[in-house]
């Protein structure tokens, strides 16, 4: 008995200590050690962005801020800050599946360390902002510690027990510690944007350059085919429930303390995919933060209906986001 309980101890304990001593030399998640922002993949947005925003706020002391999902991948800090006041320091502050309270933390915190928020842009995804998994445990979209209240040995915890369930994980760790492989997420070292080369991509309208890197499959058959084969634009059903619209006028209160100049962006989508957002919704959104702050891309529009503009279905290029950027300073 005893022998058969040593086999079942080891059995189990030996391959655990030896992924934990993967998992502490590779870091697959780049949250054990201090990364350079430009020899990463993109692992988890949210830890990535927060410890950018952490190292550099002492320097740039930022105050303009772009609260997004991935979606915010298309926006242009450089862009933007053409249409704001000369002292602006932008800064990206996205997580992969940013959700409403992702949002409401990152502006309590600002909020709660003195740090101005100036200037905003929140991007709300309406199915993704206001989904039922507020606060994500998988390891690209957990929220930074920081936020949670969590310690950051807790948040290792989490993401040791995810890495253990990626198998795939394994191996490709293991090969980029070897052999010291280097990926690239090309954000802006600065302001965080997604594409770094939105530094020399603001005074002139980007090309519709979204699908250059897509297969013609891509083009053909996941987009155009959807197009002609009966699909309808759909209203998504009401998604703004008591506990968000709480949530929200909590958000509203941060910006009036900070005397926000603000807008709440509805993140536009492949308009055969993606559902135009519920007027009951859109109703309470305009209740809470002024209709003149609101700004509605969701549905079928010129920016929606042309599938060049999407590298898929969710989420628009450089040239989308210099449009909608456009379209909100012009109004002014």
């Amino acid at each position: 008995m005893k022998r058969f309980l040593i086999t079942i101890t080891s059995s189990i304990t030996i391959p655990l200590v030896t992924l934990l001593a993967i998992y502490l030399w590779t870091d697959p998640f780049r949250c054990l050690h201090v990364f350079d922002i430009n020899d990463v993949d993109a692992t988890n947005r949210e830890y990535l962005s927060t410890e950018l925003f952490l190292r550099n706020n002492p320097v740039y002391h930022y105050n303009s801020f772009i609260f997004s999902s991935s979606r915010g991948g298309g926006m242009n800090t450089y862009q933007w800050k053409s249409y704001l006041p000369d002292d602006a320091q932008p800064f990206l502050f996205q997580a992969w599946g940013e959700s409403l309270t992702g949002i409401e933390l990152k502006m309590n915190y600002l909020n709660e360390h003195d740090i101005p928020i100036n200037n905003a842009l929140i991007m709300f995804d309406i199915l993704g902002t206001f989904s039922s998994n507020q606060l994500p445990k998988e390891a690209l979209s957990m929220k930074h510690y920081m936020f949670t209240g969590h310690t950051k040995f807790t948040y290792n915890v989490f993401q040791f027990f995810n890495f253990i369930q990626k198998p795939s994980l394994w191996r490709k760790s293991i090969k980029y510690r070897l052999h010291h492989v280097k990926e690239t997420c090309c954000s802006d070292t600065i302001t965080n944007d997604w594409d770094n080369t939105c530094a020399l991509n603001y005074k002139e309208l980007p090309a519709q350059d979204s699908l250059k890197h897509c297969t013609e499959m891509t083009r053909t058959t996941f987009f155009s085919t959807i197009e002609h084969s009966g699909y309808k634009v759909s209203v998504s059903k009401p998604v703004i429930t008591q506990q968000f619209e709480k949530q929200l006028r909590h958000i509203r209160a941060i910006l009036n303390e900070n005397e926000t100049d603000y807008h709440i962006i509805l993140s536009p989508g492949y308009c055969y995919t993606n559902p135009e957002v519920n007027p009951q919704d859109l109703k309470l959104l305009q209740e809470i933060f002024g209709s003149s702050r609101v700004h509605n891309y969701t549905g079928k529009n010129e920016l929606t209906e042309d599938y060049n503009n999407y590298s898929d279905p969710g989420h628009f290029g450089l040239r989308v986001g210099f449009l909608i950027i456009e379209d909100i300073y012009k109004k002014e």
